[in-house]
């Protein structure tokens, strides 16, 4: 039967794979265990019994005669034995590298879940910044375009400052006493600018010269023919007043010979009944001056000079009395137009005549409507 014997210092049963060592104290051990704890050892002593050794005691191997099995086949317990310790080392260390992988594994995941979510907040960082910068950069733009109007505007200002200055001073050499422009062209010294200025007022007084000569010239012409229009408008209106003044006295004289006719009607249905009072009436008819081609209701001879002979009596025969029925008549009104008025007709009575239309308010032909309504009357 083999020597079941085992090193002391890795616990592990002798075998043919590992040389075995011994020292002067006659404990046996791994030569390669021995060594390392020499090494190891603050003192080189025994790791047994601890007496005091040294490098030169160690046998280095010691040989074993190990007699054959029966059935030709070794069998080593010791070597198995060390065999499944070793395995039950290794996978003990396995599986101490195993959770130490897996405690890696768990920080690293939670390190991976901590820095996605660092990931996604500096990915909002990040975005938010790009925002910001995308608003900071319009801005600038912004501000820049603005920089840049305000440094056009103040050139422009400054341009204008100056023209302005040149306006005033020319309005002075335009508009000003000569004191003002002597005392502005003394102000203004010798030199170059000076004459420059000078210049610019010399040609400037020129244009504006030039300018009032031309708009005179235009004036004038306007003036010509503005009065040229003025003289065919007076003419026009002249021609037009005057067809006016035609074309009213035309008017007047129909509708007075419309009204004397209808008064001469009037007078002639009420002489057609005989007596003192329509004696009466037709001398003043016939002694009035109304128009001689109206006839008399009896025959009154009219001169060749169209005269009325004011001395003339006239033979009426009186008609026997008769007594008569009276006789109803459904009484018809007269269509009159709007221009027929009832008014006093110079007998002590009322009779109706034609109102003439208004005119204008000219002299002509406001006396020859007075004469008109005089005549009638």
């Amino acid at each position: 039967m083999p020597i079941r014997a085992y090193c002391t210092i890795c616990s592990d049963f002798f075998d043919n794979s590992n040389d075995v060592a011994a020292i002067h104290c006659g404990h046996t051990f791994h030569y390669a265990c021995l060594l390392q704890w020499f090494q190891s050892a603050p003192s080189k002593t025994c790791p047994q019994c601890r007496k005091q050794v040294s490098a030169r005691h160690i046998i280095n191997k010691l040989f074993f005669d190990i007699a054959p099995e029966d059935d030709g086949t070794p069998v080593d317990p010791e070597s198995l034995q060390n065999e499944h310790d070793r395995m039950k080392a290794v996978l003990s260390a396995k599986e101490k590298e195993w959770r130490d992988k897996q405690k890696s594994v768990d920080t690293l995941k939670d390190t991976i879940e901590r820095q996605k979510k660092d990931l996604d907040r500096l990915r909002k960082e990040v975005g938010d910044k790009e925002m910001l910068c995308s608003v900071l950069r319009k801005q600038m733009n912004f501000l820049e375009s603005q920089k840049n109007e305000g440094q056009a505007a103040k050139e422009e200002a400054k341009r204008l400052r100056v023209k302005m200055k040149t306006y005033e001073s020319l309005d002075v050499v335009l508009q000003g006493q000569r004191s003002e422009v002597e005392a502005m062209i003394t102000d203004m010294g010798v030199g170059q600018s000076a004459v420059e200025q000078l210049s610019i007022y010399c040609i400037s007084l020129k244009k504006e010269y030039d300018n009032l000569k031309g708009s005179f010239k235009s004036s004038n012409e306007m003036c010509e023919k503005l009065k040229r229009e003025l003289i065919s408008s007076n003419s026009k209106v002249h021609f037009l007043s005057l067809r006016l003044s035609i074309k009213n006295l035309k008017f007047i004289i129909t509708y007075c010979s419309l009204y004397l006719k209808k008064k001469v009607e009037i007078l002639q249905r009420t002489l057609s009944t005989p007596n003192r009072t329509n004696e009466a009436i037709s001398r003043l008819v016939f002694e009035s001056p109304a128009p001689l081609v109206l006839k008399p209701p009896g025959r009154g001879p009219m001169t060749d000079s169209q005269e009325i002979d004011l001395n003339l009596t006239f033979d009426i025969n009186t008609p026997e009395q008769v007594e008569k029925k009276p006789v109803q008549v459904p009484s018809k009104k007269m269509r009159l137009d709007p221009s027929v008025r009832s008014g006093y007709d110079g007998l002590g009575g009322r009779a109706k005549f034609i109102q003439p239309v208004s005119l204008s308010n000219e002299n002509t032909y406001i006396a020859t409507i007075m004469y008109i309504h005089k005549y009638l009357k």
